[in-house]
């Protein structure tokens, strides 16, 4: 609070007269009345000067703050002067998250009918434009209205899909995992820059304006094959086998280039109106399979305690001390090691046995860390790591699992469903600061008892490590049962063509 009959006297921000002059309740936004204003019962016009002393306050009478002082400006919260109105800055995180609900519901559909590389080109110049004109903002209202469409036009995951369509079956975790390392070495840059560039303008432009590059992946990037096919876009399919087959100087086999001109052939086919391709299901239609459905559900449930573990944690450990924004990138960097260990063990122990395991060694660390005496504090820090580290491994391991174990046709639209409802996992993950009022680390107590939610749900899943993303409804559920053949009875809904090339580096092979 700004105290005008002190100003003059010392006007730092941590003067030695706040001791008397402010109240000793953190966040209040109060300030203690003169004791002459105390006196009469009124608080008098800042046009009296008043001494600042001890003596010339009241020490049970206090009134709501007419300024705030702020340590320095570079926030938006000291420009907006947000400082006593917490239901503004609240506001702004409801909204991201709103936004990001809005997103992964629209992006999945609008990947799966129209393909990925929509979504992997559109949705970072949408952030990085919105963004720009973020950090222009005049007032609050503006921020708050661009911090939406940021995130409701800006966000998806169709990269990781197109990922895991593209590689094959045995280096879908390594290459997943691989991005995501790199992902997380970008997070933890942001820190570093934020470190350095402090006025909140200019680091948004900053991190924002290098995202306008992407403009240029149109001209790098190719759409999934698995895609095309599923969609009997063969002809284009070709093509951009045989450019891979090119850029890697790879000699498809005879075998392979007959299929490769069947299947053109019968592009062109359909194309010159000789026979129709087969009717797509429709989303809806997918989801009256009792299996797809059942699979959201359980994928949805296990991404509410995923997010809410995850996001709880990050936000939780903003009281450990030292410098915030290295606390912020190195909480980011132990994904690192997070994520080698995850290639190592999802590859050779299936999806669900690993799984089980993080989020069961999670809820150990979580729970013990709360009851470590502090005269062990360092103890305390390091279980509150690991448990971090278990939650990093499980979230990114569901998030493999629920693009394995749904159809090409609708599999993004599918993974963004159950993501969306468990985005209000992160939405309730800011609350759980509150619970330490009531026991000094009961949040980290939550945290491990919802953690053993998703190590008993994925044991309901099936485990696709061994086994091919399924590009049909009856893939899908035929995954529950992975020595199942594809039936006759099952042809009539398989819209997609299976496709298996031979290809070898050199000499030509049959």
């Amino acid at each position: 609070c700004q105290v005008p009959e002190c100003e003059a006297v010392d006007p730092r921000f941590n003067a030695s007269w706040a001791s008397y002059a402010l109240t000793n309740e953190t966040g209040t936004c109060r300030r203690m009345v003169p004791y002459e204003a105390a006196h009469n019962g009124s608080v008098l016009s800042h046009d009296f000067t008043y001494t600042c002393a001890p003596d010339n306050f009241s020490w049970n009478k206090s009134v709501s703050c007419d300024k705030l002082v702020y340590e320095n400006y570079n926030s938006i919260v000291a420009e907006f002067d947000l400082g006593c109105q917490p239901w503004k800055r609240t506001l702004i995180g409801t909204v991201h998250n709103l936004g990001l609900v809005f997103s992964f519901v629209i992006s999945g559909l609008i990947s799966d009918k129209y393909g990925r590389k929509v979504i992997i080109v559109g949705t970072p110049l949408v952030v990085g434009v919105a963004g720009l004109i973020k950090s222009f903002s005049v007032n609050y209202w503006m921020l708050l209205v661009f911090e939406f469409l940021e995130t409701a036009l800006g966000y998806g995951n169709a990269s990781m899909v197109l990922s895991l369509e593209t590689v094959s079956q045995k280096q879908r975790v390594m290459f997943s995992c691989i991005a995501d390392i790199l992902a997380s070495i970008g997070s933890a840059s942001f820190g570093l820059i934020a470190w350095k560039v402090p006025y909140w303008r200019h680091l948004m432009r900053a991190i924002y304006a290098p995202l306008l590059v992407v403009v240029f992946y149109i001209f790098l990037i190719d759409e999934g094959v698995r895609w095309l096919l599923a969609h009997n876009k063969n002809h284009e399919a070709v093509r951009v086998l045989n450019k891979v087959a090119k850029i890697n100087n790879i000699q498809l086999s005879n075998k392979a280039q007959q299929m490769l001109t069947k299947i053109a052939g019968d592009s062109k086919s359909r194309e010159a109106g000789e026979s129709a391709p087969p009717e797509r299901l429709h989303l809806l239609s997918v989801l009256r399979s009792k299996k797809i459905l059942l699979r959201v559900l359980l994928i949805a449930g296990c991404f509410f305690c995923c997010t809410f573990v995850y996001n709880g944690t990050i936000i939780n450990s903003t009281s450990v001390s030292g410098n915030k924004y290295l606390n912020f990138s190195a909480l980011l960097l132990v994904q690192v090691p997070t994520r080698i260990i995850t290639a190592l063990t999802l590859t050779r122990f299936g999806r669900k046995a690993p799984i089980c395991v993080a989020y069961t060694l999670c809820c150990v660390f979580f729970i013990s860390s709360a009851f470590i005496p502090k005269s062990i504090w360092w103890a305390s820090v390091l279980f509150y790591l690991f448990g971090k580290m278990c939650s990093s491994y499980g979230v990114f391991s569901m998030y493999v699992v629920a693009m394995e174990v749904f159809p090409t046709t609708s599999r993004n639209s599918l993974t963004n469903i159950a993501n969306t409802v468990g985005r209000v996992g992160s939405v309730l993950a800011p609350q759980t600061p509150l619970l330490e009022k009531y026991m000094t680390g009961l949040p980290s107590v939550v945290f491990g008892l919802v953690a053993l939610g998703p190590a008993m749900l994925a044991l309901l899943l099936p485990d696709t490590s061994q086994s091919a993303l399924p590009d049909d409804v009856v893939d899908a559920e035929n995954l529950d049962n992975p020595h199942e053949e594809h039936t006759p009875e099952s042809e009539s809904h398989d819209n997609v063509p299976r496709l298996s090339v031979c290809v070898t580096s050199g000499k030509e092979t049959q």
